[in-house]
């Protein structure tokens, strides 16, 4: 039995599998989230946040797990876009949405840990590593060496979260509190945080040939070619990223607009 999802070669068929590895990270994910929405909750986080919290460790479990974990690490490409679409920008704003009060409470106040914090969530930081991420994640030669192993699989879809989390940090959470990422500058910084992967599924949509050899050599998907599914993970990429990130724009344009700055800001650690 595998533990995680990776491409195995063998013919595709729909007969369940099971893989403990991701149960256990999606359970870990779940503890997590428990722990940190009830304490959010505590400090005056709405319902509507917490169910969409619940709702992101959902989609986390399904596109992980059995059949789209598999179909995206060794059949389809636009398995693996659908993928990284949930993992990176769907989920990570859900889960910081309603956990934001506890983690702006559990940011350090002094000392090393305080230093690390500001580093990584200072936003040019953040996008640089989130783009960073994407850019390394999606190279054919790294595609290719690593979703044939299981542990190689598993670290892209890790990433996939962590930089996720990352990118919408200063968003979501806003802490620690920086005065000059108002919302222009917030709509700012996702429009140019995300266009690396809009570059990625625009190579991916005009390429004539398949770049993944991990997909262009899986064996035979019947409903479409190797290169029509990359056409189709292209736009999967660009139209359902770009749909989550111009929805999120918009809501911060609208209450901008409105004279509405923040909603109901969580507390956080003196500005810096």
């Amino acid at each position: 039995m595998q533990w995680w999802c990776s491409a195995s070669g063998a013919p595709w068929t729909w007969a369940p599998q099971y893989y403990p590895g991701v149960w256990l990270m999606v359970a870990v994910l779940a503890v997590t989230f428990h722990a940190l929405s009830r304490r959010a909750r505590a400090q005056g986080e709405g319902r509507g946040a917490y169910w969409g919290g619940w709702m992101a460790v959902g989609l986390v479990w399904q596109v992980l797990d059995w059949p789209i974990g598999p179909l995206a690490a060794g059949y389809l490409s636009s398995a693996h876009a659908l993928q990284f679409v949930v993992l990176a920008l769907v989920a990570p704003p859900l889960l910081l949405r309603a956990t934001r009060r506890a983690l702006a409470a559990a940011v350090p106040t002094s000392g090393g840990a305080r230093t690390v914090a500001l580093l990584i969530t200072q936003p040019i930081i953040a996008a640089v590593i989130f783009n960073l991420i994407a850019i390394a994640t999606h190279v054919p030669a790294v595609v290719d060496a690593l979703m044939p192993t299981q542990l190689g699989a598993f670290t892209i879809d890790l990433l996939w979260l962590v930089g996720g989390l990352v990118l919408w940090w200063p968003i979501i959470v806003e802490a620690p509190r920086r005065p000059w990422f108002g919302a222009p500058v917030r709509m700012l910084y996702l429009f140019l945080g995300t266009l690396v992967h809009t570059g990625i599924a625009m190579v991916m949509l005009v390429r004539d040939f398949p770049m993944y050899g991990i997909y262009e050599l899986a064996p035979p998907w019947k409903a479409w070619t190797p290169l029509e599914d990359q056409h189709l993970a292209g736009g999967v990429m660009e139209l359902a990223g770009a749909a989550v990130v111009f929805g999120i724009i918009t809501v911060i344009f609208f209450r901008w607009s409105g004279g509405v700055e923040g909603d109901n800001a969580p507390p956080a650690p003196p500005r810096d």
